[in-house]
């Protein structure tokens, strides 16, 4: 017994489990996978019911998952950034407009009965997904079908598609990733070599959401003064680019708060302003672009989110000990 008792000594033993991490994964991680899946199965499942774009019951389910992916789109590492599955999810910008000729293409070859899931796995992302689900329902050029026609079918195949990714993303972190982010520096461990790297991939992923707001879900439709682009914005088709913004500003706030380690100084201000301009821009697709009013309000936002990105990486970096690392936006 003594023996045994020695030699369990020498064993290294496990670290420290991070703070930091077990509130990201804890506070905003699992609870935002179990809403985004329990949100797709519900879109399937409504759309098994009644698949026409008229269906108010398909439509509100949609916009249930739509509402819940803004819970875990900040999480740009890991199972989200593996086998494409964030693109599959949610493929935007479409900035060489590839959904409406693949959405066509695809209901021009459909054959009845011939409805495949695995096959359908193999399409572009630009059929699937959210955003391909958007332009089902509410772009008038697709949006007519009815039961027995093809449009029905792709919604069934598209929402089906989705639900399984979900699934799939939230597997792998449950499963996996979270495990290996709880265990960084640990000996066994080639992804994270210390708790710091791992601080460092979630500060990196939300800075990057932010520019993300900053350039693309604000910038696209801002296009310039003499030519704004309101046909750009996101979630135009539904009328909910405004709500999108606010949502996507909300999860990043909670993400920056699960960051902030104990007897850190950061504070929600500079959030809570943004967010306050945000709900009031009255402006729910984003054509108030191209009127200067409507402009300077959306403007406004863009250049006090510019600053809250500043102002929240220079006091993260600082409380966290890591600076923002290479990220997909890096170049553009």
């Amino acid at each position: 017994m003594r023996l045994l008792i020695a030699a369990l000594c020498l064993l290294p033993l496990p670290l420290r489990a991070d703070p930091v991490i077990d509130r990201v994964l804890d506070e905003v991680v699992s609870p935002g996978l179990a809403v985004f899946t329990t949100a797709t199965g519900a879109l399937e499942a409504a759309a098994v019911a009644d698949c026409r774009a008229t269906s108010e019951d398909l439509r509100a389910a949609w916009a249930g998952a739509m509402d819940a992916w803004f819970g875990i789109a900040d999480l740009r590492f890991g199972p989200l950034e593996d086998g494409a599955q964030r693109q599959i999810i949610a493929y935007w910008p479409d900035n060489g407009g590839h959904r409406p000729k693949a959405l066509a293409r695809w209901l021009a070859g459909w054959q009845p009965g011939a409805e495949d899931a695995a096959a359908f796995r193999t399409q572009p992302v630009s059929v699937r997904g959210l955003y391909a689900m958007e332009s089902m329902l509410y772009d008038p050029r697709f949006n007519t079908y009815t039961k027995s026609d093809a449009g029905c079918a792709l919604v069934r195949l598209a929402t089906a598609d989705l639900s399984a990714t979900a699934h799939e993303v939230a597997t792998a972190w449950e499963e996996d990733f979270a495990t290996v982010l709880r265990t960084a520096g640990d000996a066994g461990n080639a992804r994270f070599l210390d708790a710091i790297e791992a601080r460092q991939a979630v500060f990196t992923a939300l800075l990057t959401s932010l520019q993300f707001d900053i350039v693309e879900r604000i910038g696209l439709p801002l296009g310039t003064v003499e030519t704004p682009r309101p046909t750009r914005a996101e979630g135009r088709l539904s009328g909910r680019s405004q709500r999108n913004l606010e949502l996507s500003l909300a999860a990043h706030e909670a993400l920056a708060r699960a960051l902030v380690p104990e007897g850190a100084t950061l504070t929600g201000e500079d959030f809570e302003r943004v967010r306050w301009m945000a709900a009031r821009l009255d402006d729910p697709d984003f054509s108030g672009v191209a009127d200067p009013t409507g402009r300077f309000r959306l403007e406004a936002v863009q250049t006090a989110l510019t600053l809250l990105r500043t102002v929240a990486n220079e006091e993260l970096s600082a409380a966290l000990g890591v600076t923002m690392g290479l990220n997909a936006l890096d170049g553009d």
